[in-house]
């Protein structure tokens, strides 16, 4: 007797200790916490501390145990009586004693049977979402046995699963020497199951029971599972609109983590699963407002490939300004932190959508995706465009945003490998010396300008290049080879009796000789110096008549033998000094310099001209000529005494000629 009397007072002792912190109290201070998420929301502030604390209620009500006092359903007598399952992860528990009936004597395979209790587990409509599920008594006080059974138990059927004491090989630690039982990772199909709880050989106590998704024996939730076969953007699942609307319902607990976990609107930061629609032409919306999520929900939705994900956007809680109030209020009302995506769809063009939850909490949800039928213009995406040396030649289609400086990177490539490119207006008008392959595209034509001339970086080994469209669109680029040489300048003077050619590199490799060609005849051959630098030739014919015409080429000559014209000049030798024929601007000499180098440029008429000089982050560091000047050659000396080594960029302006080259300060 006075056993019997120490055991109740130390369970009365036991449920007192814990009765502080009840599953009412728990609940309680789960709404008072998304109450305060809406108030914090509503004056635009930050609720992520706000939603960090209701994860952490959650996590608390999920891992409560009997000796935490839980008393929620408790388990029925019978089938018909059964308490039902519907949700997960689900807690409860009760007792087991002698006041519990032993209503089904028919297993027995786990362990000898004792009093027993039943749970109604419903998969599919109106109950769990299909898939794996771990079931648990972890955390009872006495020895229990569990059954699964796939209808209510008779004597001619046979529980699904079953099992006695697992709690050393399954990772239950609730001191209770190994007595619990899980049944771990059974895969659940739409149906009704039942549970059976009961005690091995009669014993009896509190049980606490335990049903999740993604979960260990002991009831803690562990990484994405990854099941769903749409838990990768590779395997997404398609959605497909009938009459302008699609509904999935799922549970992202199957699903697997963001491979590349970066902001798009909000960060991806738990499970979830992919979803795929093909855009209309119209405004599209996804949103998981519905009576079927249980939990806090994020949307990222994204274009492009799944090897190459580019963000369209991303939500995290569905609030709206609401001008009146001047607050912001719940989208959905009703459910709460339900996430909603709006954007512009491209017709024909993919967008995949992720659905997982807010810092690691996963559930299940019900997506809604939309198509408004409201037609819109899709926002233009910046982008650059990266090509290799082994894709040359070739011409594409490329497209340029209004307003936007567009880069163009070659390579890998040395410093000596300079890409020779052209481009036209638009895809489908491409002139006659640009071939159509690759630019058959019926788009806006951008009319690009050129920006900034070929520049190497050598800590990326890659040749880029700037273009600027002032109204955006489309337009063929094409680059027909990598020049050995770098041609900076071409000029033809012509004086009294003679015709003064001169010519400019940027850098030069694997270069023979140069040579110049009079009306199609070779005329003389240069030695090439094959500077990385560059370097400054001149020729002068002598062999010409005043007032005849001459057409000339400057060709190069490989080391290889091959040949490429590199460019065209015309010429009319005449009485008096000599005349430019055309504006240029020539490449500055010596280059490097250190501190002072010399700038040429040539005038064909009287031009106002502006010469300046930025650095490489085109700040503007000096103004070397802004005014009127007469035709023919000039030169304006430079001193880069003061100014960091490194590269710059000199700009020539007159009339409605303008020109650029870099130059190169190494102190």
């Amino acid at each position: 007797m006075k056993k019997l009397i120490i055991v109740l007072c130390l369970s009365m002792l036991t449920v007192a200790a814990f009765a502080a912190r009840t599953t009412t109290e728990i609940k309680a201070d789960i709404k008072k916490a998304k109450q305060s998420i809406s108030e914090v929301i509503a004056v635009g502030g930050d609720a992520n501390a706000a939603k960090s604390e209701l994860v952490r209620l959650h996590r608390e009500l999920r891992g409560l145990t009997p000796h935490r006092a839980i008393r929620l359903d408790s388990g029925g007598e019978t089938c018909n009586d059964a308490t039902e399952v519907t949700s997960a992860p689900y807690n409860d528990g009760g007792v087991i004693d002698d006041l519990t009936g032993d209503d089904y004597v028919y297993g027995g395979a786990c362990g000898a049977d004792g009093s027993d209790v039943v749970y109604h587990i419903v998969v599919g409509d109106g109950g769990l979402v299909p898939g794996l599920y771990t079931i648990t008594t972890c955390g009872s006080d006495f020895d229990t046995v569990i059954e699964l059974w796939a209808d209510c138990p008779t004597e001619e059927t046979f529980p699904l699963d079953c099992d006695d004491d697992s709690d050393q090989e399954e990772g239950c630690s609730d001191d209770n020497s190994g007595l619990s039982s899980c049944i771990p990772n059974i895969f659940l199909e739409p149906g009704d199951y039942y549970l059976v709880i009961f005690g091995f050989a009669g014993d009896m106590g509190d049980y606490s029971l335990t049903i999740g998704s993604e979960m260990d024996c002991g009831g803690t939730f562990y990484g994405c599972l990854g099941e769903a076969e749409n838990s990768w953007c590779d395997w997404a699942e398609p959605v497909v609109l009938n009459e302008g609307s699609a509904y999935v319902l799922a549970s992202s607990t199957l699903g697997a983590s963001h491979p590349n976990p970066q902001e798009c609107g909000t960060l991806p930061e738990a499970c979830g699963l992919w979803y795929e629609v093909i855009g209309t032409g119209n405004t599209m919306r996804a949103h998981t407002c519905s009576e079927q999520t249980n939990y806090d929900t994020k949307i990222n939705v994204y274009t492009g490939s799944c090897e190459d994900l580019v963000c369209v956007d991303g939500n995290d809680d569905w609030y709206i300004y609401d001008e009146e109030s001047g607050q912001y209020i719940e989208g959905c009302p009703g459910f709460y932190l339900a996430s909603y995506v709006e954007w512009c769809s491209v017709e024909g063009e993919s967008y995949f959508i992720f659905v997982n939850g807010y810092d690691g909490e996963v559930g299940r949800f019900g997506l809604t995706v939309e198509d408004s039928g409201e037609p819109c213009e899709p926002p233009c995406y910046y982008n650059d465009y990266y090509f290799s040396v082994e894709q040359v030649p070739f011409c594409q289609c490329l497209t340029i945003c209004p307003g936007q400086i567009q880069k163009i990177f070659v390579g890998p490539a040395s410093e000596y490998q300079r890409p020779v490119a052209t481009w036209a207006d638009g895809c489908l008008i491409a002139s006659d010396n640009i071939p159509p392959s690759g630019c058959e595209s019926d788009c806006y034509p951008a009319y690009p300008q050129l920006y900034m001339e070929w520049v190497y970086l050598p800590d990326r080994q890659l040749w880029c290049m700037d273009l600027y469209s002032d109204q955006g669109g489309c337009y063929c680029f094409c680059i027909d080879r990598v020049l050995p040489v770098e041609l900076n300048s071409f000029t033809a003077t012509a004086s009294d009796g003679q015709v003064e050619l001169a010519w400019a590199t940027g850098s030069e490799t694997n270069v023979d000789h140069f040579e110049i060609a009079r009306d199609g005849v070779t005329m003389t051959q240069v030695t090439a110096t094959n500077s990385a630098s560059g370097s400054q030739y001149n020729w002068t014919d002598a062999n010409v008549v005043n007032g005849t015409v001459y057409n000339y080429s400057l060709v190069i000559v490989n080391m290889d033998g091959s040949r490429d014209n590199l460019a065209t000049q015309s010429a009319a030798p005449t009485l008096g000094s000599g005349v430019a024929t055309e504006y240029a601007l020539m490449q500055n000499y010596p280059n490097p310099f250190n501190p002072e180098t010399n700038i040429s440029f040539s005038l064909p008429e009287v031009s106002n001209v502006e010469l300046r000089v930025f650095n490489a982050i085109g700040q503007e560091v000096a103004v070397l000529a802004n005014g009127s000047y007469a035709a023919g050659n000039h030169t304006i000396k430079f001193s880069g005494q003061g100014l960091a080594s490194g590269l710059y960029f000199y700009t020539l302006k007159a009339g409605n000629f303008s020109a650029q080259h870099k130059m190169l300060l190494l102190k």
